[in-house]
């Protein structure tokens, strides 16, 4: 008995046979493909979680930084309207 040796590479003797091995190797690539599409896919996502929790720690520290300048600002005219009014009261 004498077996049939197997070759790597397929060899297709009929023209119709030819393409079903083209097609199952395309689809054998695409799901590779596919595979590093979720990969990429994935990164992509990420890569956009971090970029909006970037953007939203920047708002939150340009929300605190108007808050606490605005405070600033309201006690620097509260001083100033207390200064005026002993000011007035001096003038008495």
């Amino acid at each position: 008995m004498s077996a049939i040796a197997k070759s790597t590479s397929p060899v297709a003797p009929v023209a119709t046979e030819s393409r079903d091995w083209t097609k199952a190797s395309t689809l054998e690539l695409q799901s590779g493909s596919e595979d590093e599409s979720d990969v990429l896919n994935a990164k992509a996502k990420e890569c956009h979680r971090r970029k909006q929790v970037k953007r939203e720690e920047k708002q939150r520290r340009e929300e605190a930084e108007r808050r606490a300048r605005e405070e600033a600002e309201a006690r620097a005219h509260e001083e100033a309207e207390r200064a005026k009014a002993e000011a007035e009261q001096k003038v008495r």
